[in-house]
C-alpha cells in the first residue's frame, strides 16, 4: 500500500474537489450577494434591548405617538401591551403587540430614502400571528408609511377586515394624483385601487412569515411598480404611475397598527431588491 503511485490516492481527492467546487462557488455568489444587499441597508430595526433600531440616517428612537394624528411623540415604547419579547424574535428578539391600542409605535420618516425624482426602495420584516384568531374587529396595518393618511401618499400592508382575512399591499400616490375625481373608495373600481391582495396568505403563530414589497419608477414620468413578496415569493403588483410628496419631517414609519402578534427584523433599502437577493434575505433573518 505504501508503494502505490502518487495519482492513486490523488484520484479521490481530486473527486472530492471536483464535488466540491459547486458548493464553494455558490457560498462565495452568497457572500458576494449578501455584501451587495448590504451595501443597499439604510434602516434597520432588530428591536434588541429597547427597541430602537441599530442603523439609521437620523434618530435611531423608537417612539409611541398619541394616535394616527401623531401629533404628541414620546421616546420609547409606551403601551403596556407593546414589549420586547427576550429570545422569542426569528433572530435574537422581537416585538410584541398584546391589543388593539389607539397608541401607535413609530419611527421617523427620515429613515426612508424618499427621493422626489426616480425613487425606488424596498420594506422587509416579518410577522408571526393567526390573522383570523388574534385580531380584532376592523382593519390592521402591520406597517403603514405616510406623511398624511393611508390614502394619501401612502405605503402600507394591511390585512383586511373580512374573514377569512386577506393580505394587502397598498400603494396609495397622493390623493389628488390618483383620485383627482374625489371618487368616494368604496365606488372606487376594484381593479383599479391601486393594491395587491393575497386570500390565505398563511400566516401562523407556530411560523414566521418573511413579508417584503419593493417599488421603482416612483416620481418618474412613466409606469411604476410595486410588488409584494411573501418568504421571498412575489404575490402580485401594481403598475401605474405614482407620485409621492413628502416631507420627511413629518413623515412616519408606523408599526402595529391595530395589530396583535410579533413584529421582527424592519429593514428599509434604498433600491429595489431583485427576487434572488429576497429569497436570500428570507432565508437568513436579520442577515
Amino acid at each position: 500500500m505504501r508503494n502505490w503511485p502518487v495519482f492513486c490516492w490523488l484520484l479521490p481527492l481530486s473527486g472530492f474537489l471536483v464535488a466540491l467546487a459547486p458548493a464553494l462557488g455558490q457560498a462565495q455568489e452568497t457572500a458576494a450577494s449578501r455584501e451587495k444587499v448590504m451595501e443597499a441597508l439604510r434602516f434597520h430595526a432588530g428591536f434588541e434591548g429597547n427597541g430602537d433600531a441599530v442603523l439609521a440616517p437620523g434618530d435611531k428612537r423608537i417612539f409611541t405617538v398619541e394616535s394616527l394624528a401623531r401629533k404628541q411623540w414620546t421616546p420609547g415604547i409606551a403601551r403596556a401591551d407593546v414589549v420586547i419579547a427576550k429570545g422569542q424574535g426569528v433572530k435574537g428578539d422581537c416585538l410584541r403587540f398584546g391589543k388593539k391600542a389607539p397608541q401607535v409605535i413609530c419611527f421617523k420618516g427620515e429613515a426612508m430614502p424618499y427621493s422626489p425624482k426616480d425613487w425606488s426602495g424596498t420594506v422587509s420584516f416579518w410577522m408571526r400571528l393567526d390573522p383570523d384568531k388574534d385580531l380584532q374587529p376592523g382593519h390592521c396595518d402591520p406597517i403603514q408609511i405616510t406623511q398624511k393618511a393611508w390614502d394619501n401618499g401612502a405605503l402600507w400592508v394591511d390585512f383586511d377586515k373580512d374573514l377569512p382575512r386577506d393580505f394587502r399591499l397598498g400603494t396609495f400616490s397622493d390623493f389628488t394624483f390618483w383620485n383627482p375625481d374625489k371618487v368616494a373608495y368604496d365606488k372606487w373600481p376594484l381593479e383599479k385601487r391601486p393594491m395587491v391582495t393575497v386570500k390565505k396568505p398563511g400566516f401562523s403563530r407556530q411560523a414566521w412569515k418573511h413579508v417584503a414589497f419593493t417599488f421603482t419608477g416612483v416620481n418618474t414620468a412613466g409606469t411604476a411598480n410595486a410588488t409584494l413578496f411573501l418568504d421571498g415569493k412575489a404575490m402580485g403588483a401594481v403598475n401605474q404611475p405614482m407620485r409621492f410628496t413628502w416631507d420627511l419631517k413629518e413623515t412616519a414609519i408606523m408599526l402595529g397598527i391595530d395589530y396583535i402578534g410579533d413584529l421582527d427584523e424592519l429593514m428599509i433599502f434604498d433600491r429595489a431588491l431583485n427576487g434572488r437577493e429576497l429569497k436570500l434575505l428570507s432565508q437568513m433573518p436579520g442577515f
